[in-house]
């Protein structure tokens, strides 16, 4: 049954302004780098245990000092269970020098909220959750459905220890997700496919002044570097969203530092590629395998392998999905225009969500790039973040039913 215009009206005149930005930069003012993310994941923990949910701070055993927060307000019954979620860490705040405010400040300069973290994802991935919800309680509306509120950690580096832990341990069991990522207000419906390789060469040392004695690891990883860099990797066909390919090297070491009478018998670096639809890790796989054999087969000194640091494959989600349907009318009705339906660098948390078969879609406020996202001086736009707040509570509520 659709929620009727009176409720939605009565839910949305709770939501203020200065609640979602007062708990944004409450959020902001707790460092929670990647690793360190006990003392936010506590407080919210706290904040929805005082809001009545059944809250628990989950952690990996491989990692009892960082518990993601886990909130379930139950509903009354015969609705699906909907989870909405954004993550608790962040990277470093870098150079503080280059940063117009202090990093955990959270101040509000332009209609702007400042502060590690405040768009990637503490202010649209926890506060607007939050201050959502809090609407909904307000007006007193119980939902049908549960509705599950996560705060993840590890998200900045894979989510081993987050949002994978929490699905592969049926911590959470959600029917579909809203994953309350920075998308500048455009549903993430289309996915690249993220591949970390770690390259190890190998050649034989010998003494720096005689390296027609050796096979210096470097030089052959030089070699293999350029024709990965000539060939690109893998082939494609540009994506209508999604657009081309991508691949960087990451990092790179070898030998001994700092020894410069020796040569190199190892050296390492690091692979990032981005697969569009079409591609997959098993071509990236057999691809690399073909150029090993190759290369060895033109020299037989080359000796190269490669291993997985991280194995995702690029995804979509059908417009047709319920939540995605859900999500587009409301941000329909808040923003006054149907938003567009994109895609994105990576499945993030929603890698685990996806890969178990469960529906779920990006949706947030702020821009990776305008927002300064990893970089000095990041910043959320209030008047996306309120938005945003609005076009979760709805959707909570269309979501999970209205008893």
């Amino acid at each position: 049954m659709p929620v009727s215009e009176d409720l939605k009206r009565q839910v949305l005149g709770y939501i203020c302004p200065e609640d979602v930005i007062e708990l944004s930069r409450e959020l902001v003012r707790i460092p929670s780098d990647t690793g360190h993310e006990k003392t936010v994941s506590d407080f919210c923990v706290s904040t929805l245990t005082r809001m009545g949910l059944d809250t628990r701070g989950i952690a990996s055993p491989a990692a009892p000092d960082r518990p993601n927060t886990v909130g379930l307000w139950r509903g009354s019954g015969g609705g699906p269970t909907v989870m909405f979620s954004g993550h608790l860490d962040t990277v470093g705040p870098g150079d503080r020098a280059k940063w117009i405010t202090d990093p955990y400040g959270g101040e509000v300069i332009d209609g702007k909220i400042y502060g590690r973290g405040a768009m990637d994802s503490k202010g649209g991935g926890i506060a607007s959750i939050v201050i959502a919800l809090r609407a909904i309680q307000k007006a007193g509306v119980r939902l049908k459905g549960d509705l599950l509120v996560v705060g993840s950690v590890d998200e900045e580096v894979g989510g081993r220890m987050g949002m994978r832990f929490l699905v592969e341990s049926n911590s959470i069991r959600p029917d579909m997700v809203v994953y309350c990522v920075h998308s500048d207000m455009e549903i993430k419906a289309n996915f690249k496919g993220v591949c970390w390789l770690e390259w190890t060469v190998r050649g034989q040392t010998a003494h720096g002044s005689m390296p027609h004695r050796a096979v210096n690891a470097v030089l052959s990883a030089t070699r293999l570097i350029g024709e990965l860099e000539r060939r690109g990797v893998l082939p494609f066909d540009r994506h209508p969203i999604l657009g081309d390919m991508t691949y960087n090297f990451g990092w790179i070491t070898g030998g001994e530092y700092p020894r410069y009478n020796q040569v190199a018998d190892v050296c390492k670096f690091g692979l990032d590629v981005r697969l569009v639809p079409g591609q997959s890790s098993a071509q990236l796989e057999a691809g690399m395998n073909a150029l090993i054999a190759e290369l060895r087969g033109k020299d037989p000194t080359f000796d190269a392998s490669f291993k997985f640091a991280t194995r995702r494959e690029p995804r979509f989600v059908p417009e047709s999905e319920s939540v995605l349907q859900i999500v587009k009318r409301a941000a329909t009705e808040v923003m006054g225009r149907p938003p567009r339906v994109g895609g994105t660098i990576s499945t993030g948390d929603l890698t685990a969500i996806l890969e178990k078969g469960i529906p779920g879609i990006g949706f947030g406020p702020g821009d990776l790039d305008r927002g300064n996202a990893h970089k000095e001086n990041e910043f959320i736009e209030v008047d996306q973040l309120v938005d945003a707040t609005k076009i979760y509570a709805l959707t909570m509520m269309e979501a999970c039913g209205v008893a």
